[in-house]
């Protein structure tokens, strides 16, 4: 009898336990589901409620959009999915639309929040102009559309095999008032397989004019990049190495008391192993104020845009 008690007891206790053990996640319809296949981190009593967790999600990306396209600007919120991205990390994507002066934006946002205290762990949005084209508008969007268009143009010219882009991360500075810089990074699909790049784009503004762009591989596409079939330089461009290597080399040469330096030709060629060769001319005047002519040498890294060694040529 005693051991049929103690059978029935521990039967109940493992019961107890595992009921205790059900995961759950927020769903847009508010609720929780239980169970299912696949990881749920678990939901806790302690848990912000879902509405906090919405409200100081909307309040960071509202503040995003006011910095990006004006403070006057109004957000029109759209459908958004709620999920337990992690313990005790709750990720929530949404979209709307944003206007201001007249304007509209279509608006794709993400954050990650704390799922205790619905602090914003990180924000992220992206806003595209509805008329599609560069006029008008922010100077700061149009910069990082014409650095995407670019970025769209190399892979596409350079990876011979059918893929789609997908922008995942991006980054606008201003250096300059008239100036921006771009970068970010995307993944690639392929056939066989995904790849990532990070991109860097710099810009003149007012009137919109790209300087130089560029990428280089995180992650290779299967079958690209390594010496098999099919494989090819990937990263920079000809343009690029030529302009990276010139400034380098006038920043060089000015610390030498070089002055009105002027670059009359150069050119470029891949010799192996990663690397380009730019050959460069140029005209200056020197620290004693003389007329120069001379030709420099510079090899670069052809995937990051590095440069490896300047040396004149005599």
């Amino acid at each position: 009898m005693l051991q049929r008690l103690t059978l029935i007891t521990a039967a109940s206790l493992a019961t107890l336990i595992l009921s205790g053990c059900n995961d759950e996640y927020y769903n847009e319809g508010g609720g929780s589901y239980s169970g299912g296949s696949g990881y749920y981190p678990p939901a806790y009593d302690y848990d912000a409620p879902k509405k906090d967790l919405i409200d100081n999600c909307k309040g960071k990306i509202r503040e995003k959009v006011r910095q990006r396209i004006g403070y006057g600007a109004k957000i029109e919120w759209g459908k958004y999915d709620m999920y337990n991205s992690g313990r005790r990390e709750t990720t929530i994507n949404g979209k709307g639309k944003a206007r201001n002066n007249g304007r509209k934006h279509k608006l794709i946002y993400t954050c990650k929040m704390n799922r205790r205290d619905a602090w914003v762990r990180s924000a992220h949005i992206e806003l595209d102009n509805d008329s599609g084209n560069y006029g008008g508008g922010n100077w700061d969007q149009k910069a990082i559309r014409a650095c995407k268009d670019r970025i769209r143009y190399q892979t596409g010219r350079n990876i011979h095999q059918q893929h789609s882009l997908e922008f995942t991360r991006q980054h606008i500075s201003t250096p300059a008032e008239r100036r921006r810089h771009v970068t970010g990074e995307a993944i690639l699909h392929g056939k066989n397989g995904n790849g990532r790049i990070a991109y860097d784009c710099k810009l003149h503004v007012n009137p919109l004019r790209l300087d130089n762009a560029g990428y280089r591989w995180l992650k290779p596409l299967p079958g690209y990049g390594n010496g098999g079939s099919g494989s090819y330089q990937p990263g920079i461009t000809n343009k690029d190495a030529k302009h990276r290597c010139q400034k380098n080399l006038k920043n060089r040469l000015k610390l030498f008391g070089y002055h009105k330096i002027k670059f009359p030709g150069s050119s470029v060629r891949n010799i192996g192993n990663n690397r380009k060769q730019v050959d460069i001319n140029i005209r200056a005047i020197n620290a004693n104020g003389n007329s120069v002519q001379e030709s420099w040498r510079c090899r670069i890294n052809s995937r990051n845009g590095k440069v490896l060694d300047m040396s004149k040529r005599y």
